[in-house]
């Protein structure tokens, strides 16, 4: 019997397929090289973050009336003694303002003022004995700030914010604060009538919002971002900081 074989076709190769190249996420605009903090972030490293390239630190000082970050004193030193730029920020409430402003102003002293860029936190407070502030009351609070200080506070604050601000109210001074704005979004900022630009952008929480969203030597933290130069950033401080 003669066997007959047939030989197995040989497989035409199939093409290996192009890679999708996966896009690239937009870079963070300007100097992406400062936090905001309060006594709620435990367990930092500041001098790791700083040498890993961080410019400055927001830090909580006061809310309302009364209340005293336990945390602010000790890393406003920290800050000073690793050549931070440093910033003070008061989270307001509906107590009265003069009782808030000698408060914030209070612990600045402290302190110590000098170089401390001075913030307002203006956002809903879930503390109902507290209150949130309104804005006839956030109107007044910057123009008393000015009055006491010659300074306008850099003003914070997010959707809410520039969705609360109404041109039907007195808007006064708010709009000669520079913009902190909160916005977690690859859009990097909004703005409104009263603002033509943010100075600085809380880009993320440390959860959501673009990356980077921790920073070395302090995990995930709230990430800001100055629109501008370091020589700009430091500019800005010499001429908003205050003094003595």
């Amino acid at each position: 019997m003669i066997m007959v074989f047939t030989p197995t076709p040989t497989p035409t190769p199939t093409p290996t397929p192009t890679p999708t190249p996966t896009p690239t996420a937009p870079a963070v605009p300007g100097l992406n090289a400062f936090v905001d903090l309060s006594h709620l972030h435990t367990d930092l490293d500041l001098p790791v973050a700083r040498d890993a390239g961080l410019v400055g630190l927001l830090h909580k000082a006061t809310q309302g009336a009364t209340f005293t970050d336990p945390a602010w004193s000790d890393r406003a030193r920290q800050a000073r003694d690793l050549g931070l730029l440093l910033g003070a920020y008061h989270f307001c409430t509906n107590e009265p303002v003069e009782a808030q402003l000698d408060h914030f102003l209070g612990v600045l002293r402290v302190t110590g003022c000098e170089g401390v860029l001075p913030c307002l936190d203006w956002e809903p407070n879930p503390i109902a004995a507290q209150g949130t502030m309104t804005q006839a009351s956030l109107v007044a609070l910057i123009d008393r700030f000015h009055d006491s200080t010659g300074l306008y506070p850099v003003l914070y604050g997010g959707y809410w914010m520039l969705q609360a601000l109404s041109t039907r109210q007195p808007l006064g001074h708010i709009g000669q604060c520079p913009l902190w704005q909160g916005f977690y979004s690859s859009a990097f900022g909004w703005l409104s009538d009263i603002w033509e630009r943010w100075t600085l952008l809380q880009y993320t929480d440390g959860h959501f919002g673009p990356r980077p969203r921790d920073f070395p030597g302090l995990g995930a933290v709230d990430r800001d971002t100055f629109n501008g130069t370091l020589p700009e950033a430091q500019a800005f401080w010499r001429t908003h900081a205050l003094r003595g």
